[in-house]
């Protein structure tokens, strides 16, 4: 395949990249029923009885109860989650499915974890980056970049 047909097809992938770009940003609100913090905080008691989905950080543990500060456009929004019967620390992120009462409070149908403490965010980074690293040691131990035709070539041996 010659150049040209090359940056053609390449241009066209780019163009439908493009395309689900604007498609996903058309279609967001339709694919999310659920309030977003900032519109939480903006109308707080038209929620009132209504089942939401809120990721938040834990600013605090009380039991079975916890804390969340939820932020979305630069707007934050305190909430106390009852039933939540999960173990996390302060500074960990949680995603909480439940009815929203009064006096922001939440009662939890579903609390799950996506970081358990602060540390955990900084764990799953430096995993990926030792998986990738791994895996660019070996990939390059296999290949080699032909710089004439710029091809990759299986290496010798």
């Amino acid at each position: 395949m010659n150049v040209w047909k090359r940056l053609l097809v390449a241009a066209l992938l780019l163009t439908a990249l493009g395309g689900l770009f604007v498609h996903e940003d058309a279609t967001a609100d339709a694919r999310t029923p659920y309030p977003e913090p900032h519109e939480l905080a903006a109308d707080y008691d038209g929620y009132v009885g209504e089942t939401v989905l809120v990721f938040g950080t834990v600013t605090g543990v009380d039991g079975s109860e916890i804390r969340i500060e939820a932020e979305s456009e630069g707007v934050t929004i305190d909430l106390r989650v009852a039933s939540a019967s999960t173990a996390v620390e302060p500074g960990g992120v949680v995603q909480v499915y439940g009815e929203l009462r009064p006096g922001q409070q939440m009662v939890a149908q579903n609390v799950a974890v996506v970081n358990d403490s602060s540390g955990a965010e900084w764990y799953k980074y430096a995993v990926s980056a030792v998986g990738a690293l791994g895996f660019l040691v070996v990939f390059l131990r296999q290949w080699r970049l032909d710089r004439e035709t710029w091809t990759m070539e299986a290496r010798d041996g």
